[in-house]
């Protein structure tokens, strides 16, 4: 057979046209159209697949850090509440751990409600830190009134025991020694230098000539022994075993539990602490000098140079030697509420002096008092 060299058609033996170079590029069409499109479907399903795998992740990742904040959230009210069910306002930050996180809390006065009443918030700040890495952190606050505990101080001393006094050396000041730079009401409340009960006072050699006051001692009166002892005790207004056993106030440290507290490392600066100690005689001298309320259970012994601002409250009888410094007021022979017959106040020989000061009494009081939460003022601080 012969091949025709003018067309492109080739003639099979059974005379059917072969179309050979036609087929050839259709195929080639159709498949690279196809191999296109399944290039295109991968492609997309592969965004799809990288889309949903961002979703997810985003999704994880909002769950976790929403569960975080949760735990940040229950970790600083949880601390918020252990801190007002201590029943003490901190002037330094405390803070608390917890397995979920760890919160800092403190406390910020807001307005002087009057003397004895003062309005505070107290914040906390939780943080959490995820297992996944990074931190949440939230606030909650309060507002409190801290009220201080209500009892009077009429003297710079106060003894419905009695008090013997040595000598002419030192002095017993009710002249208010506090000024208006200490707080609002410094030097506007004189009281007696001494409070007594009739004949209650007494003195071995150095007494004065004529009959007049006894030298070392000022106030207004200097000495006032017009009560008697049940007269003196109740306008004091103490709930005394309540102050021992802690259900009027609560100590800061107990002293058979938690040892003498070291002002320079345990308190902070600006802080009046309820220092209770339960011993039936116990002494201190220069190294527990400092300020806030220290309380005897039973007899105490002021020795050396002791200084302190604020209150001391004596169950017993009070035995002072040496140069002491106080400066706030000194209660004695406490224990009379409780039906006991305490010795009377020994002021021995020595340069001591106790001037009453008005605001140092008024923070000791205030470092003793209760802070109670206002209702509907719980809020979270964004």
């Amino acid at each position: 057979m012969r091949r025709s060299n003018h067309g492109s058609t080739a003639i099979r033996r059974d005379g059917a046209p072969v179309h050979g170079n036609r087929s050839d590029s259709t195929r080639s069409e159709d498949g690279g159209f196809a191999l296109a499109l399944v290039v295109l479907a991968l492609v997309g399903m592969t965004t799809l697949a990288m889309a949903g795998f961002l979703r997810s992740n985003t999704d994880y990742r909002i769950t976790q850090n929403h569960r975080a904040s949760i735990h940040a959230f229950n970790v600083a009210d949880a601390a918020r509440s252990e801190y007002l069910g201590r029943g003490k306002l901190r002037t330094d930050t405390v803070t608390y751990s917890y397995s979920d996180g760890a919160a800092d809390v403190w406390t910020e006065p807001l307005i002087a409600v009057d003397d004895s009443s003062t309005l505070y918030r107290i914040v906390s700040s939780g943080t959490h830190a995820a297992p996944e890495g990074g931190s949440s952190s939230r606030r909650t606050s309060s507002v409190v009134i801290h009220k201080a505990v209500g009892f009077s101080v009429n003297a710079a001393i106060t003894a419905p025991a009695g008090l013997l006094k040595n000598g002419n050396a030192g002095g017993v000041d009710g002249d208010d020694q506090a000024t208006i730079a200490d707080c609002p009401v410094g030097g506007t409340e004189d009281v007696a230098g001494l409070q007594v009960p009739p004949g209650g006072f007494s003195q071995n050699g150095g007494k004065g000539k004529g009959g007049g006051t006894p030298p070392g001692f000022s106030g207004n009166p200097p000495i006032d022994d017009t009560q008697s002892a049940a007269d003196i005790l109740l306008g004091l207004g103490i709930d005394w075993q309540g102050m021992l056993d802690g259900s009027f106030a609560q100590a800061d440290f107990i002293v058979s539990q938690d040892g003498y507290p070291n002002f320079s490392s345990d308190v902070a600066t600006d802080e009046w602490p309820l220092i209770l100690i339960d011993s039936n005689s116990y002494s201190v001298g220069n190294p527990e000098s400092g300020r806030g309320t220290l309380v005897f259970q039973g007899d105490a012994t002021l020795n050396g140079s002791f200084d302190w601002d604020g209150l001391i409250l004596v169950g017993g009888q009070l035995t002072s030697n040496g140069i002491q410094h106080i400066s706030g007021a000194v209660v004695a022979g406490l224990n009379l509420y409780l039906g006991q017959n305490p010795g009377a106040t020994d002021l021995g020989n020595g340069n001591w002096d106790y001037a009453y000061h008005s605001c140092n009494v008024l923070n000791a009081l205030k470092g003793i008092g209760w802070p109670v939460e206002e209702p509907h003022t719980w809020m979270e601080i964004f």
